[in-house]
This record gives structure tokens, C-alpha cells and sequence, in this order.
């Protein structure tokens, strides 16, 4: 996969990430495809030398801060957690909602099924004011009004608002971002 212009990115450490699953289907919620995500992150932040600053897994999508403690190596963390997920889930879906697997056949090279979109959408984070934005928009990302999956942000259960808000961690472990980030002085 190209890089589209990443390679310029190389001496930032934080970054935004979204990524979506294919043709926007919700396969999130089938079976235990959170909890394949979690596991995933535990892995690969430990192998790449990353935490997570926050997160909210949604049906189909998800966004996360993610802070390279050392090197940064986005591209290969995402293709790695991409590609084993992508196998994860794609069990997860066979064995708990199998009416729905022709709608991941997906034929190119050797690829058959296809769990996530192309690409992932990212953005650098160069200052804690862009930081906490980005936080405060992924944690107010259920109670939209098409989702409505919880009430307030610290309820939804696959997100890092109970922590920031409560200091409750969840099924993800959260790096505070002032480990790296100055806070905003007013």
C-alpha cells in the first residue's frame, strides 16, 4: 500500500486515526470483534512501543489518539492491527452472523474478504488545544444524533470518556495525554 505522503510525517508522535469498515457495515458489535480490537491494541502497542491517548470504537468505525514513544511507525502498526483484525473478524462474523459474509467478498490479488476500508484517515497532533479537540470530538462521537448510543459521553461503554471523566479505565488501558503533552494554561 502507498504511503501517500506519510514518509513526511516521520518526526511527529501523536496522531488522530480513523478507520472504517468496509462499505460502512456495523461489525463492531458481532460477537467479540471490541474485544479482538482491545487485544490488538495491547499487542501492538507493546511490539511498536505506542499508547493509546483516547479512543471510541463505534459499530463501524473507530477513532484513536496514538502516541510512538520511540520511532514513528504508523503505517506498519496499521497494517498489522488491520491485517490480523481483518482475520479476527472475519471469524467473528462467519461464526456469529453468516448471512452477511457475501457482503465482505472482496476478489484482488489474494484477498477473498475484506472486514476494512482502504486506507485509514490520520492527522498529526501539534499542540495539546488540537489534542483535546480531537478527544472531545471522538468521545461526543455516540451521542450523535443518528447513533445515539448512550447519553453522556462517560456511559458508552467502548470509549476513553470514563476515564478522562472519572478516571475509569474501561477495556482499554488510556496513557493520560499530559504524560506528553503541556496542559493549556488560561
Amino acid at each position: 500500500m502507498a504511503l501517500r505522503g506519510r514518509e513526511k510525517l516521520k518526526e511527529y508522535n501523536c496522531f488522530f486515526i480513523t478507520t472504517t469498515c468496509t462499505e460502512h457495515l456495523h461489525l463492531l458489535p458481532i460477537g467479540e470483534s471490541y474485544k479482538i480490537i482491545y487485544d490488538n491494541f495491547d499487542h501492538y502497542n507493546k511490539k511498536y512501543l505506542a499508547d493509546i491517548l483516547g479512543y471510541v470504537l463505534m459499530p463501524n468505525h473507530f477513532h484513536f489518539l496514538i502516541y510512538f514513544k520511540q520511532q514513528n511507525r504508523l503505517s506498519d502498526y496499521l497494517r498489522d492491527f488491520k491485517k490480523y483484525t481483518s482475520y479476527q473478524i472475519r471469524v467473528e462474523v462467519e461464526k456469529n452472523k453468516p448471512e452477511i459474509i457475501e457482503k465482505l467478498i472482496f476478489i484482488r490479488n489474494k484477498q477473498k474478504l475484506k472486514v476494512w476500508a482502504d486506507r485509514f484517515y490520520d492527522e498529526h497532533i501539534y499542540t495539546t488545544a488540537f489534542l483535546e479537540q480531537k478527544l472531545n470530538y471522538m468521545h461526543k462521537n455516540p451521542l450523535q444524533e443518528h447513533w445515539k448510543l448512550a447519553d453522556k459521553i462517560e456511559d458508552y461503554e467502548h470509549s476513553s470518556a470514563s476515564y478522562y471523566i472519572n478516571e475509569i479505565q474501561r477495556h482499554q488501558s488510556v496513557t493520560h495525554y499530559l504524560n506528553y503533552f503541556d496542559p493549556i494554561i488560561v
